[in-house]
């Protein structure tokens, strides 16, 4: 195997198509999502030149056929689809299969393996390269679920009250999801006074007291897209420690939007805010990186982080989420989601972010 080849994968007419006598494989449920805009984790995709096989059995074959125009229908009968995607390469001729290197299962990494008669070429960083950038359709996909987010952080506000659990506030956001016809991007977060030092608190039994702070961390999936938000905020008043945390994050935040810009390394968008807070004496409870990229998926590429040294494309989409975190005490954290452009970022989220004090 060679990490160096590149199989040629370009979808810029919105279909996947390779250089002659290269072909492709694809076998993760994310990207067959991406590819087709079909919603099947049983199947394989085999891309050689202009030709397209989706691979499936005959409980959605007709389904597939109605919806894949641009695919030919293979069933793979008493094969696995790895197996049957296989054997079409054979029929193909390939020279050269690029495969999901980094998210392939052990099984069908060996049935390539021992069935294809090419060169097996990881092509993974190209797959994560091309959804980086957001095509207009996705975009306008992620607004639909981000508006749904909006939507439900209304409600919150309007909802939650002393007495309330944890758990019970968890429920009435999913809930609420679901009557807007959506799911819940990832496992919602809800914390209570000092679980919201937590980052990735998991709601409990803590009840709602008169003077606590709140963090909710929440995201809609609608039509295959995911949205995400962070909010922090107080019931019945806060104190003065708490609110000059709370002013802190949200000018590390406005700071990095102001700032932000295409063609910025992830480190360096990190850095923005990881510097202000630092200089308003917290920088040792930022414990995580800005920011991650969603779409299909709730963590994609490209990252906002002191590790990633890649330049941001145009087009791509990330959260931006500073936070600070005092452990027994309480934390903030306050999350939108931004558009890269050429001199600027774009937010797609509208939800308020001054510090809310309910009650």
């Amino acid at each position: 195997m060679k990490n160096s080849q590149n199989i040629g994968l370009n979808t810029a007419s919105g279909v996947p198509c390779t250089d002659s006598g290269r072909g492709f494989i694809i076998l993760n449920e994310a990207d067959l999502f991406y590819f087709t805009r079909y919603s099947n984790s049983d199947a394989a995709i085999l891309i050689s030149g202009e030709k397209r096989y989706y691979v499936c059995d005959k409980r959605v074959a007709e389904e597939a056929g109605e919806l894949l125009k641009d695919y030919e229908i293979v069933d793979c009968g008493a094969l696995s689809y790895a197996e049957k995607a296989a054997e079409l390469s054979k029929k193909c001729g390939l020279s050269a299969l690029g495969y999901e290197e980094e998210r392939i299962s052990h099984r069908d990494f060996l049935t390539l393996s021992a069935s294809v008669n090419c060169e097996l070429v990881p092509a993974e960083g190209e797959i994560r390269a091309q959804r980086a950038v957001k095509k207009a359709y996705e975009l306008e996909l992620v607004r639909g679920a981000q508006a749904v987010t909006d939507n439900i952080f209304a409600l919150i506000t309007a909802f939650l009250k002393p007495g309330i659990s944890e758990r019970a506030l968890k429920a009435f956001i999913d809930a609420r999801m679901s009557e807007q016809g959506a799911a819940p991007a990832f496992d919602t977060i809800v914390a209570f006074g000092a679980d919201t030092s937590k980052p990735h608190a998991h709601a409990g039994d803590r009840i709602l007291k008169e003077r606590d702070v709140v963090t909710v961390d929440f995201g809609a999936k609608k039509e295959g897209y995911c949205s995400d938000m962070t909010r922090s905020f107080a019931v019945g008043g806060a104190d003065d420690e708490y609110v000059a945390l709370y002013d802190a994050v949200l000018t590390a935040q406005i700071e990095a939007l102001e700032s932000m810009r295409a063609g910025m390394s992830g480190a360096e968008c990190h850095d923005i805010a990881a510097n202000c807070l630092k200089k308003c004496g917290y920088g040792k409870y930022f414990t995580h990186s800005l920011g991650h990229s969603l779409g299909v998926e709730i963590h994609e590429t490209p990252a906002l982080s002191p590790k990633n040294t890649l330049p941001i494309p145009i087009g791509a989409l990330t959260s931006v989420e500073p936070g600070a975190y005092i452990p027994g005490k309480f934390g903030v954290r306050i999350e939108d989601i931004v558009v890269f452009e050429k001199d600027r970022v774009y937010n797609l989220t509208k939800s308020p972010k001054n510090l809310i004090i309910l009650g």
